[in-house]
């Protein structure tokens, strides 16, 4: 979906006479199946509604359980300038991972309540998590979740807004108990899925300061097939007009990818990169944590975790996310912006969504202030600059200021010791280089910064090579030609030579297409440098690049 987006706000923070302090938000609420109480004539159990806080409504449609209540004046006055979010989610009847989180909305004022969909409010969301697998009959049957949201002071205390808008905390859960009813002692018949305790504690007083804030989209789904704004394309377009400039702008970005079939976006890496009005400003793959520290928490059987642990590599070449852990709140530097149209595109170019299954929802806002989550980033723009005989040569760029990274190198889907692991340090200049690989290997290749404050970026990858062969078959051994190059649709392969298989990767080593025939459709692929490796019938193999135009 295309948007053009005008609602923006600036205004002084009013300063906060209150001592800051802890605000219980909710405190051990129920929610309910998702997929339950849809019907006409169908009704909630008064649970849903009695043990909620007072003034709070429930918003339960299909796919959906949010619990929402106003923010008193006097909880908003002692919300200080450093803020931080805790939540606890307990086991009921759901023992699956789904997607929870918490929102922020601007209601009207003086609403007492309000549709989900109603067109006066404005919704931004401040914490995305993954529920475990979790039994509630299990010794541990609550995880934790923790953000810094610093950030949302400024909103709350922002005089503008507060005079036109009260401000809403909705916790939502959605969940669905099917599976639990027979599989969960103690389930039969339930539809009570989980319950929450989520509260903001803060420190320091809220000062006065400029205040913009320009939310975009909530959860707004994103694939190729029927949610892009270019056919064919995993690509969302947000176009937006500001009245002034706004100094320091950031872009608060919240995505996961889902579609958990067969080859399903959630078990494969994904390069996103977010571009501010064509120029890219950020570059990041979902991902790059060791699930085993989230093991204690899935206390129900399942295919993620198994019944064994994980190598690191045995996570990070796959998971976008671990069950029982937060999405990360990443921060988009934009700048200065100045007043007029501007457009963000995120673009996800070798999202597949295997059997048009899948969906990446999409939450974004501005605002000129950021979190205050301590990040030590992630590299980016991680690919091979030679590969020839043993040697594979690889780079990166570094996001901020780091002159420490650490890589990680073994055997491509071989995750026990037969797989050759390698960590090396490397200072001063973002690249490596290794001479000793082993022949006919297929290597995967990982970096992560070391940040100056004794924290570690998440690791950014994996990076294929091609198999490591002595020797190189190319134009001048075995005789090919490639035409046109520079191409907009076709690639031609004229040799005399039999053709087995045809592979285009990306220059990060991840495989796009492969072909059997000399004649290769590139027309879907965006504009940029690719790698062709030619498989001959002889064993052989030739790799050339080619550019799509």
């Amino acid at each position: 979906m295309k948007k053009k987006l005008f609602f923006a706000a600036a205004g002084l923070l009013t300063n906060s006479f209150f001592l800051a302090q802890n605000v219980s938000v909710f405190n051990d609420v129920p929610f309910y199946s998702m997929y339950h109480y849809l019907g006409e004539g169908q009704t909630m159990p008064p649970e849903a509604f009695s043990q909620i806080p007072a003034g709070a409504i429930r918003l339960h449609a299909y796919e959906q359980d949010i619990i929402s209540r106003k923010l008193t004046e006097a909880e908003i006055a002692s919300i200080g300038s450093s803020v931080t979010m805790n939540i606890k989610l307990i086991a009921a009847c759901d023992n699956y991972d789904r997607i929870a989180g918490v929102n922020l909305v601007l209601v009207p004022k003086g609403s007492t309540a309000y549709t989900f969909n109603q067109a006066d409010i404005k919704r931004i969301e401040i914490g995305r998590f993954i529920t475990p697998f979790m039994n509630k009959n299990a010794t541990i049957k609550e995880v934790p979740y923790s953000y810094k949201v610093d950030n949302i002071s400024n909103i709350l205390h922002d005089s503008a807004l507060s005079a036109i808008y009260d401000f809403w905390i909705e916790f939502r859960a959605d969940g669905y108990s099917a599976a639990a009813n027979t599989q969960v002692a103690g389930c039969a018949d339930r539809t009570d899925v989980f319950r929450g305790n989520l509260e903001f504690v803060s420190t320091g007083t809220a000062t006065p300061a400029q205040n913009f804030f320009l939310p975009i989209s909530y959860r707004d789904n994103l694939n190729n097939y029927n949610a892009t704004d270019v056919p064919g394309q995993t690509t969302r377009l947000v176009t937006f007009t500001l009245d002034q400039a706004v100094p320091n702008a950031v872009l608060h970005l919240t995505t996961s990818n889902h579609g958990s079939n067969t080859n399903g976006e959630e078990y494969v890496k994904r390069v996103h990169n977010v571009y501010l009005d064509d120029q890219l400003v950020h570059q990041y793959i979902p991902g790059g944590k060791n699930c085993e520290d989230f093991r204690q928490y899935n206390t129900q059987g399942n295919g993620i975790y198994g019944t064994t642990a994980k190598t690191l590599r045995g996570w990070i070449s796959w998971n976008n996310w671990c069950p029982g852990d937060v999405i990360p709140n990443r921060e988009v530097n934009l700048g200065n912006l100045s007043a007029g149209t501007h457009t963000i595109k995120l673009d996800v170019p070798t999202a597949v969504f295997a059997a048009q299954q899948g969906y990446f929802p999409i939450s974004m806002y501005i605002q000129n202030q950021k979190s205050g989550e301590v990040i030590c980033a992630a590299p980016y723009d991680f690919k091979i600059t030679n590969q020839l005989n043993t040697t594979v040569d690889i780079s990166w760029k570094e996001k901020e200021s780091a002159t420490q990274w650490q890589t990680l190198w073994g055997r491509r889907n071989v995750f026990t010791a037969a797989g050759g692991e390698v960590y090396r340090d490397i200072s001063n200049e973002p690249k490596d280089s290794r001479s000793d690989l082993n022949v006919n290997w297929i290597y995967e290749m990982y970096v992560k910064s070391k940040c100056s404050n004794d924290q570690s970026s998440v690791w950014y990858g994996p990076l294929y090579s091609t198999q490591i062969k002595l020797g190189t078959d190319d134009i001048e051994t075995k005789k090919i030609s490639i035409y046109p190059n520079p191409t907009k649709d076709f690639v031609n392969i004229d040799t005399a030579s039999k053709i087995s298989k045809v592979t285009i990767f990306a220059v990060d080593g991840k495989q796009l297409l492969e072909d059997s025939t000399t004649k290769i459709n590139v027309s879907k692929l965006p504009a940029g440098v690719y790698l062709m490796k030619v498989d001959f019938a002889d064993g052989k193999s030739s790799t050339q690049k080619i550019v799509k135009q």
